[in-house]
């Protein structure tokens, strides 16, 4: 078990992975509606509170109930009329949930039943459990114990009754609230663990063309500024072959990860770098269009290091579309990738070593002349190889 959790501590998580996935089969929309109507049904159940003999009874705990009710409702609200949330605004509502149940318990006048009906922090841990991190998690957990322990001390004072009892059903309480969203978090976060590996390209380490298109695609619900354009620039090594040739296949994969690490670093996480096939790599990346051509320009480059056993260089096509115009489905991110690819073909075809864009935005809305870098283009030590 230990190795278990060891193993699933060391997971990567990705906050946007699920809801996105969420979103392509049509469920995050149900799925927020939904949760917002578990928020209000919460907080009617607080307001039948007022008619049961052991709800509140004195006008501190009217008004703590009172305000659990309000918060929830607009909560409640929040979730029928905003998006998503975000991360940050994620943890929010957990801690929020925590503090008006707490509320909500605190104003109950019978203290036992009150500790009983702390349940219903595992509502809340559920949600933990699906969509948040092992941290948000465990401080979810230790606070909802926490919370639990001071109302059975609250209960052991307020009655005569079986304190041991009280302990038990502490114990009961802590049991379901560390279990069940960790029984939940577990197997999600190696089912995304794998997911992530079958979008992984595994000699490189970049995604490959079908996690591309997962990435691109799967935040559409992500809005983009007006002033971006999203670019698409695909990168061909010049002379794999004779690399092959001078190196051997392990030595040519060797190349293949240096490029991949290099335009993973040259990207520092402003753009999705996968390996298409073969020796030919794919970037997407939406960017202001004031930094469009300076930004592709350094991707290109990158891949040129003089130091290297055998220095590579690429050609490199760069295409682009308005963010307002970029659908980010499936078609818009092929035809992007398709109009780059004869770009690059077309710099392959006038020698090799150059970055071809069909257009600048930063310069012009329209069509014009194809560019080519600013950059010298490099000597191979191949090129004389027959």
């Amino acid at each position: 078990m230990f190795r278990l959790l060891a193993r699933w501590r060391r997971l990567p998580f990705d906050y946007a992975a699920l809801p996105d996935y969420m979103l392509r089969h049509g469920l995050l929309d149900p799925y927020r509606r939904s949760i917002g109507g578990i928020v209000l049904t919460m907080v009617v159940a607080g307001g039948a509170l007022f008619l049961s003999p052991i709800g509140p009874t004195g006008a501190a705990e009217s008004a703590l109930m009172i305000t659990a009710m309000v918060g929830g409702a607009v909560v409640a609200v929040l979730w029928w009329v905003r998006p998503w949330p975000t991360y940050r605004q994620s943890v929010l509502f957990v801690v929020c949930a925590d503090l008006l149940i707490f509320c909500a318990l605190l104003s109950v006048a019978d203290a036992p039943t009150a500790f009983t009906l702390s349940t219903a922090f595992l509502v809340v841990g559920v949600y933990c459990g699906h969509f948040l991190p092992m941290t948000a998690l465990f401080l979810h957990v230790g606070a909802t114990v926490s919370g639990s322990a001071i109302l059975m001390v609250i209960a052991a004072r307020a009655s005569d009754g079986d304190t041991a009892l009280l302990v038990v059903q502490l114990l009961v309480l802590a049991t379901l609230f560390v279990f069940m969203p960790l029984l939940t978090q577990v197997p999600l976060f190696h089912l995304r663990d794998d997911a992530y590996r079958s979008a992984d390209d595994p000699l490189t380490g970049v995604l490959n063309r079908r996690g591309l298109h997962q990435v691109v695609a799967g935040h559409g619900h992500m809005h983009l500024p007006a002033d971006h354009v999203v670019g698409a620039l695909v990168i061909d090594l010049d002379g794999f072959k004779h690399v092959n040739d001078t190196l051997g296949h392990a030595g040519g994969d060797d190349v293949l990860r240096r490029v991949g690490e290099r335009l993973r670093v040259v990207t520092d996480g402003w753009a999705v770098v996968a390996r298409l096939g073969g020796e030919e790599f794919g970037v997407v990346a939406a960017v202001p269009a004031s930094v469009f051509r300076n930004r592709f320009t350094a991707v290109h480059e990158a891949v040129h290091w003089g130091d290297d056993p055998v220095p590579v260089t690429a050609s490199s096509g760069l295409a682009w579309q308005s963010a307002d115009e970029f659908r980010r489905d499936h078609s818009d991110v092929d035809n992007l990738l398709r109009r780059a690819d004869r770009i690059m073909y077309d710099a392959k075809r006038d020698g090799g070593d150059r970055l071809d864009i069909a257009h600048c935005p930063p310069d012009a809305p329209g069509d014009r002349p194809t560019t080519r870098s600013d950059s010298t283009p490099h000597r191979r030590p191949y090129d004389d190889v027959a």
